[in-house]
């Protein structure tokens, strides 16, 4: 049996954050507390994009494109990182739990 882990509560009655949260009517107050944390949208499109354009104009002859594509580059590791985040941050969510007794998440 799963108990809260608080030392101050140790109560059995808990359930699963993401079924407790789909179950809480939309103007419960609760509703916006635990909510999922929000989604980020990739923008690998636009960061491939920008490469492709340095690519271009390093072989029209600029040495400028080096520097656009590597921005690109870098550019797509931020996005790829946020995307990931956020994918963990989801992912913990998922397996969490709530206390009903003391509303504490775990």
């Amino acid at each position: 049996m799963i108990a809260c882990p608080s030392p101050k509560c140790g109560s059995p009655n808990v359930a699963d954050l993401p079924h407790y949260w789909k179950s809480l009517p939309s103007e419960s107050p609760l509703k916006a507390k635990y909510a999922p944390p929000a989604k980020v949208e990739g923008g690998y499109l636009a960061a491939l994009a920008v490469v492709a354009l340095g690519v271009a104009v390093v072989v029209s002859g600029s040495l400028f494109g080096l520097l656009v594509a590597a921005g690109g580059a870098v550019w797509g590791v931020i996005v790829h990182r946020r995307v990931a985040d956020a994918e963990a941050q989801l992912a913990d969510w998922e397996t969490s739990r709530v206390c009903l007794a003391c509303t504490g998440t775990f």
